[in-house]
């Protein structure tokens, strides 16, 4: 009625009365079916399904829903539709004038007199209408429920979700949706599964149970399942990469099985006819594993690298490697990296903290800088790295030339990357001959090598040029031969890298081969630490050094003993060889004394000396001899100079090389007071004081120090001693000897019978005492710095002048060293005209040198290598510049 639309409120009460009758209507006509739905649904929810089989369970669901599904078929067919005049005729029936009907009307007669009357209870009307409301049906709705159920089933449903609690999930699922496979025999599949860590955990199997839910596993752990029943179940896997599905497959025993690798968080459920069993597996990652380096490589006295590592792994290291490459690496291989296998024990650690010493000098970059890196690997395969760090492979130190040449020779052919260009169809063979015809391509394989390779093959070409001038052992000859050979018919680089093992055991041959190959491995040796030793190499050098001159003194003996035995002559117990009888002998025992004793001054600094007992060492090895016991003597090899007359004392060398050795201990002597000097200027102006006499010497020294006891006294400054130090340079300048003023000289230079003075500055060129003066003048300049006070600008002038001393006495030292070489090749060449030729054709009876070697006591030498460690030691404790500093001048000594 459009007349309504402008009625307040009228629109309101209709919408509200026409939900109130369709309502009711719903009720009449579905109210069966909600009571029966309220009702089931409670019961589920309070577990009524729970206590039943799953069979029954399953057909009560179904029942329920079959029954609730024919009730809500019945109410579609009772239910009506509410009209829409209804809803105004209910409302309308709220008053006595019915307002909403007589509103419809119309006056029958149009007169004026009409018309104002119908207005006016049209007016009445609208007033009525506007008060309307809605009925309430309470009537209709105690007749439809008049127990109160619409308020009683909602109370009781929400009461049983309650009670419910974290199951009312499952149960309205149970309750709703039938387990149709239980109708179908589901409830028969058994289905067994376990867990299957991955071997590298060590972990047990895992069974799992029914109800198990967040199973934790290792990453990668294998699941299987067995299914028994009649029909193949299938898996469904869950995780965050997707969900997936596989059938089961049937086993020869009637049963069915799936298997799964989890390494994700994945929840795995088999289903057939629904779903029959389910886990959630929380699969734990394998992390990589951790290594480090604990130290630093190292080159150890054996040439061998050594370090300390430490790695862990949450479930073990199966795997530690070093891996190496080079820091400059070939063009053709930039990112070459080779592995070297690291010891472990048989059990894989968790953590582990070792030492370890590898052999690293047969590998093909010895000698080069690499960046070495740990590599751990656990068993799922992942690697851990630690930093990179930069080294240099110890090589072998081979002092033969034709072992150096053929170790250079082999680390050619191991350094090339690249491989063999294709040589083509060879034909039916790769053989040079086939079926008697020359197979040409075969025969010119060396080109098609690579480049290094063709080098090493023109290098043994040339190295085996002239045989019979340049190879005493012809097995050296031959093995390089054989060498070439295998690289000119190599199809293949790891073919031609078969010469490796080949070429090395020719290095060892030619560096350790006969007697007379072992002494020229005894001269080497001995020139390169005595070059080491003028140069002021690294500790780590002349030790390896030492080691390699030790090595080739050990295997020349031996050598000699060998030639002993074939040659008839008693060779000597080398474990007790002292000298008995008139024997004479030098003992094996006093030999290694010798050894240990050059060892100790070449790490004490003391490089004068350690060439010197070097030199004498060397010359008594060369001129070992072998004795058969004669009367009252033992078995024992003699030393030169030591069985015979004529031994050769101090005062029996040349006038030359004696006054260039007197020259060169006085130097000595200027040079270590001068140092002290430096020191003792040094801790006075760090306000420590000056000792009388400075820092005590190392041992040797003592008698030197004690000759200047009467100029260095306690109560001499030092500004006295620097001028007394200036006064004895310049009369060593000027040819005189150094002595004090009463001609008690320190440095041991004497005068003739007629008082001249020809004594230690004798053989001193002019350039030499030219430079004397020069560093006399410096030393009178800083004594009079000390007497003014002025110690910095003393201590520069006596840096200037120690630096001089000391270029000077080393060039003393080179001239001495050639002065000796001389006279030992002359004293040799009139040797073997008068007393004959030892089986290498040096003279028999030695030249003396040996007989004036004095070996220091035990305690000397431990003495001085305390002096070295305590300096050592508080150099790096050291915390202010001047002191390290201090200490630094002070090790420079040493």
């Amino acid at each position: 009625m459009e007349i309504l639309t402008d009625i307040p409120g009228l629109r309101a009460q209709l919408a509200r009365t026409r939900g109130r009758l369709g309502r009711l209507a719903l009720l009449r006509a579905f109210a069966p079916a909600l009571v029966f739905a309220f009702a089931y649904l409670s019961a589920a929810l309070l577990g009524a399904l729970e206590q039943v089989s799953p069979v029954i369970a399953a057909g009560l669901c179904l029942s329920a829903l079959l029954v609730f599904a024919l009730l809500v078929v019945r109410g579609l067919r009772r239910y009506q539709p509410v009209p829409a005049m209804s809803a105004e005729r209910a409302l309308d029936r709220q008053s006595k004038l019915r307002p909403l009907s007589g509103l419809a009307d119309r006056p029958a007669r149009p007169t004026p007199e009409a018309q104002r009357l119908w207005q006016a209870h049209t007016k009445t009307l609208r007033a009525e209408a506007a008060s309307l409301k809605a009925p309430t049906y309470s009537a209709a709705w105690r007749q439809i429920d008049p127990a109160f159920l619409r308020f009683a089933l909602p109370a009781i449903l929400i009461g049983a979700l309650v009670f419910a609690g974290a199951d009312r999930a499952g149960r309205l699922q149970q309750a709703l949706l039938p387990n149709l496979g239980a109708l179908a025999g589901a409830d028969a599949l058994r289905v067994e599964a376990w867990v299957t860590p991955p071997a590298h955990t060590r972990r047990p199997p895992i069974f799992l149970e029914a109800g198990m839910d967040d199973v934790r596993i290792p990453a990668g752990s294998k699941v299987t399942l067995r299914a028994f029943h009649r029909a193949a179940p299938s898996l469904v896997l869950s995780g965050d990469s997707g969900r997936s599905r596989q059938r089961f497959l049937a086993t020869p025993d009637g049963a069915f099985e799936a298997e799964a690798t989890l390494g994700e968080t994945t929840r795995l459920s088999v289903h057939w006819w629904g779903e029959r069993a389910a886990w959630t597996f929380l699969a734990s990652p394998d992390s990589a594993p951790s290594v480090r380096f604990v130290t630093l490589p190292a080159i150890t006295t054996t040439d061998e690298m050594e370090f300390e590592w430490a790695a862990e792994d949450d479930f073990g290291i199966e795997r530690l490697q070093l891996a190496i490459r080079l820091r400059t690496p070939h063009p053709a291989a930039p990112d070459a990296e080779d592995r070297l296998a690291i010891p472990m024990g048989p059990v894989s650690p968790r953590e582990a903290e070792e030492t370890v010493k590898l052999e690293t000098m047969r590998h093909r970059w010895a000698g080069l800088e690499v960046d070495v890196q740990l590599v751990a690997t656990d068993g799922a395969g992942q690697e851990g790295r630690s930093r990179v760090l930069p080294f240099v492979l110890p090589e072998k130190l081979l002092l033969q030339p034709l072992a150096r040449a053929a170790q250079e020779i082999r680390v050619t052919v191991l350094r090339e990357p690249r491989g063999y260009d294709d040589l083509g169809d060879l034909g039916p063979g790769t053989d040079a001959l086939d079926d008697g015809r020359v197979n040409a391509a075969a025969t010119h394989r060396l080109d098609a090598a690579p480049e290094d390779v063709r080098l090493a093959a023109g290098l043994l070409d040339a190295l085996t040029l002239e045989p019979e001038r340049y190879f005493e052992d012809r097995s050296v000859y031959f093995g390089l031969r054989m060498a070439h050979g295998i690289l000119a018919s190599a199809p293949s680089k790891s073919d031609a890298d078969s010469v490796d093992t080949l070429l090395w055991q020719v290095a060892l041959k030619a560096e350790y081969g006969s007697s007379a190959d072992a002494l020229r491995a005894l001269l080497a040796a001995r020139r390169a630490l005595e070059q080491a030793l003028r140069d002021g190499a690294s500790e780590d050098e002349i030790r390896r050094l030492m080691e390699a001159f030790r090595e080739a003194a050990n295997n020349y003996i031996a050598a000699k003993m060998a030639e002993a035995f074939i040659n008839g002559t008693e060779a000597p117990n080398m474990t007790d060889m002292g000298p008995q009888g008139g024997g004479g002998g030098l003992g094996a025992n006093q030999f290694e004394d010798m050894l240990n004793t050059l060892e100790d001054l070449a790490e004490t600094g003391a490089s004068d000396q350690a060439r010197q007992l070097l030199s004498d060492i060397t010359n008594m090895l060369e001129n070992l001899e072998f004795q058969q016991g004669g009367s009252g003597g033992g078995d024992g090899f003699a030393m030169p100079g030591e069985a015979g007359e004529g031994d050769s004392e101090e005062g029996d060398l040349p006038e030359e090389e004696q006054e260039l050795t007197d020259a060169l201990e006085a130097l000595s002597d200027l040079l270590r007071e001068q140092r002290e000097l430096n020191d003792d200027t040094l801790a006075e102006n760090r306000g420590e004081g000056s000792g009388a006499a400075g820092p005590e010497g190392p041992p040797g020294q003592q008698g030197a120090e004690g000759g200047q006891e009467g100029e260095t006294g306690a109560g001499d400054g030092l500004g006295t001693r620097q001028r007394n130090l200036a006064q004895r340079t310049g009369r060593l300048g000027r040819g005189e000897a150094p002595g004090d003023e009463e001609g008690s000289g320190a440095a041991g230079g004497a005068e003739d019978e007629d008082g001249a003075g020809n004594g230690a500055g004798g053989p001193l060129d002019e350039a030499a005492r030219d430079r004397l003066g020069n560093v006399a003048r410096l030393q009178d300049r800083a004594a009079g710095a000390l007497e003014r006070g002025d110690q910095r600008l003393a201590n520069r002038l006596q840096e200037r002048a120690t630096g001089e001393l000391r270029d000077l006495s080393e060039e003393l030292a080179a001239a001495l060293d050639a002065l000796q070489e001389m006279r030992r090749g002359d004293l040799a060449s009139e040797e073997s005209d008068q007393r004959g030729l030892d089986p290498f054709g040096r003279p028999i009876g030695g030249t003396g040198d040996g007989g004036d070697v004095t070996v220091p006591e035990n305690a000397e030498r431990q003495r001085a290598k305390d002096i070295l460690d305590e300096l050592r030691r508080r150099f790096d404790d050291s915390e202010t510049e001047e002191e390290r500093e201090y200490l630094e001048r002070l090790l420079d000594r040493f």
